[in-house]
């Protein structure tokens, strides 16, 4: 099994950091648009510089030609937003994702500034929905001392991820370089404990808003579903980690994927779902809101950040 990222291997691609700067200000995440009487704020927590190496089967000229496409690097790296969401709707305000906190380093723990930017400090997130309990997806929950960066907050999980990490058995069965995921996943339940609510497939998260189960990245992955009347969207976690390269080639799968194929699977059928019935879809590692468009074996991208479509990439 392929190494997954830890803080040494984000360390170890700084070559890319100069190239990061340079797109990180056109990267900029989008403003707060509306589904339905709902809020959705995108909040970017920094830019992962992505290895063709990270996607295995992007690393050889097909990869390299979509990069090269995209005005990016052949070799890479391709940089990627981590994004967590300020959900609103009245008085209430619900973050999902909490980016990676100080887990990974420099460049990134920029979500509660991006909070504070909206107005919101953290005693006013009610809820923090997790999509998974992925690093770059927990680690923004704790603070530098390891406690709860969201005191008052109650932590909605599914129940599958819960258990996952929390198995001692699957700790030790796993690499050893899956010990920064582990002890970051263990140390938020244990920051939240009393305020962790463990739920089960498509549990109702508040009136309009549901999870929607997404397995394979990881056992208990899941994205999150608002509904408001006609409006409708689908923010599905880490369904891709590269629009350039895995839109294309949903086969394509990360080196963090714990059931490949699961995965493969789900990505297929997500997709296939979206396109078929013209959701807006988000994503935390997706710089714009969009909608999947058919395009032969693979997908194409339709930008939906601004009022109408923006243009359709891959």
């Amino acid at each position: 099994m392929p190494l997954p990222l830890t803080r040494r291997s984000v360390l170890a691609v700084g070559v890319g950091l100069p190239l990061l700067r340079i797109v990180e200000a056109r990267a900029a995440p989008a403003s707060a648009y509306r589904v339905g009487a709902f809020s959705v704020t995108p909040l970017r927590d920094g830019l992962f510089p992505l290895q063709p190496s990270m996607i295995p089967a992007a690393d050889g000229e097909a990869g390299r030609t979509l990069l090269a496409q995209a005005g990016l690097p052949p070799g890479g790296p391709s940089p990627e937003p981590v994004n967590a969401f300020l959900i609103r709707h009245g008085p209430r305000h619900w973050l999902l994702d909490a980016g990676c906190g100080t887990v990974f380093g420099p460049g990134f723990d920029r979500v509660t500034a991006a909070l504070a930017a909206e107005g919101v400090g953290p005693n006013q997130i009610d809820t923090v929905w997790l999509t998974h309990l992925h690093a770059d997806h927990a680690g923004g929950l704790l603070t530098s001392d390891g406690g709860a960066r969201y005191a008052r907050a109650e932590l909605v999980i599914q129940e599958r991820e819960a258990a996952f990490w929390s198995n001692a058995g699957a700790r030790a069965r796993a690499p050893a370089a899956m010990a920064v995921f582990f002890d970051t996943a263990q140390a938020v339940l244990a920051a939240y404990a009393g305020r962790v609510r463990r739920v089960s497939g498509a549990a109702d998260l508040a009136p309009g808003v549901a999870f929607l189960p997404l397995p394979g990245h990881t056992p208990g992955h899941a994205g999150v579903l608002i509904e408001d009347g006609s409006d409708r969207l689908l923010i599905w976690g880490d369904i891709l980690h590269s629009r350039i390269l895995q839109m294309p080639h949903p086969d394509w799968t990360v080196i963090w994927d714990a059931d490949p194929a699961e995965a493969v699977a789900t990505r297929r059928r997500i997709l296939d779902r979206a396109a078929g019935e013209g959701l807006d879809v988000a994503g935390m590692h997706l710089a714009t809101r969009g909608r999947i468009v058919r395009d032969g074996a693979g997908y194409m991208w339709e930008v939906r950040d601004r009022a109408g479509p923006e243009g359709v990439s891959r």
